[in-house]
């Protein structure tokens, strides 16, 4: 193994998942960002983790591999909370070709009116997005890893002949056998420093946040009018479309709005208040799918994906892999990154 590190560029929940498995396996690596753990598109994510029954597409096979891989990671990192509610589900938007039989009113028996058809995902769960973030970087750390956070990297360092042998943070420069770009919506400019067009879409979304009491939602509800899930602590989480808003007066009201609909949903939501209403940017490459992979120049791996909670477990594994072995993995096969550059070939396992 190179005696330069890995350096792993995004303190989001897909790049601390990729610095935790590289840790694991022994690697010498260092995760930076420009800013605190899980402060970009981590902090805005729902934190669902889940699949659609019967999706059989290479999305919904890493899904499943998802759900699987957060599992173990639950065993295995100190900290590391997955709250296997399930989710109940109705509506056009969240059909699917399993059963709508569930007894939505006993599954979630403060629903004002619960639908006479719907969907029950036992196997789905959330997790806080920050806070597993932190647990992840924690755990990474005490297999050795290091951290740099709080400094913004400038551009990927290139040789002469092309190849990325690390970052310019700041004012120094760190060298790299390779450097992994996790780095959500700012993968794209960092990626460009070495000549590597990337092609990405940054995809907005709101997340409302509401504080009322605790024990009203049980688990994950979802249907055509609105997404809910309650934290420990009693804070609901609604997503919701970005609709061309462009003031605080505007996302304001689109929570007093989401407001109005929890507290005519729930039973008990009298007192439920909004605490805040704020724009998130998702990042996924120009044909909607994650981007995994060698990025058409040597010693640059590219690791962007949404939803970036229910893929950071299998990515971070297959990802470390990858780049420790130099060996393709299958699971990882139909969602490589498109770049303005020819990929190098790994060895096929």
């Amino acid at each position: 193994m190179s005696t330069y590190p890995v350096i792993v560029i995004g303190a989001g929940i897909v790049g601390a998942s990729v610095a935790y498995h590289l840790a694991v396996r022994g690697a010498d690596v260092t995760l930076v960002d420009a800013g605190l753990p899980g402060s970009g598109a981590t902090r805005h994510s729902f934190g669902w983790i889940g699949r659609s029954p019967g999706d059989s597409s290479p999305a919904g096979e890493l899904r499943a591999l998802g759900l699987r891989h957060w599992e173990r990671l639950a065993r295995e990192v100190p900290g590391l909370e997955v709250h296997w509610s399930g989710a109940l589900v109705w509506g056009d938007e969240f059909g699917s070709l399993a059963p709508r039989d569930a007894d939505a009113a006993t599954l979630e028996p403060r629903l004002v009116e619960p639908p006479t058809a719907a969907e029950f995902r036992p196997d789905d769960g959330w997790v806080d997005p920050v806070r597993a973030t932190e647990s992840l970087i924690g755990a990474a750390r005490a297999h050795g890893a290091s951290v740099r956070f709080g400094t913004p990297v400038t551009r990927l360092v290139t040789s002469r002949d092309g190849v990325v042998e690390g970052v310019q943070l700041g004012g120094e420069d760190l060298a790299a056998s390779t450097v992994v770009v996790a780095a959500g919506v700012g993968s794209t400019a960092l990626c460009a420093t070495a000549g590597v067009d990337l092609s990405m879409l940054s995809s907005p979304a709101i997340m409302v946040r509401l504080r009322t009491s605790s024990g009203l939602v049980r688990g994950i509800v979802a249907n055509d009018l609105f997404e809910a899930r309650q934290d420990v602590d009693g804070t609901v989480l609604m997503p919701l479309d970005y609709d061309q808003q462009i003031s605080s007066e505007d996302l304001w009201e689109v929570g007093e709005e989401a407001l109005r609909v929890f507290t005519e949903s729930f039973t008990g939501a009298d007192d439920a208040t909004l605490v805040s209403a704020e724009i998130g940017w998702r990042p996924m490459m120009a044909d909607g799918k994650p981007g995994v992979g060698s990025a058409g120049v040597p010693g640059l791996y590219v690791a962007v994906a949404h939803p970036g909670i229910t893929l950071a477990g299998v990515i971070g594994h297959a990802a470390a892999e990858e780049i420790l072995t130099q060996t393709e993995r299958t699971e990882l096969a139909a969602h490589r990154p498109p770049s303005g550059r020819r990929n190098r070939t790994l060895r096929p396992t």
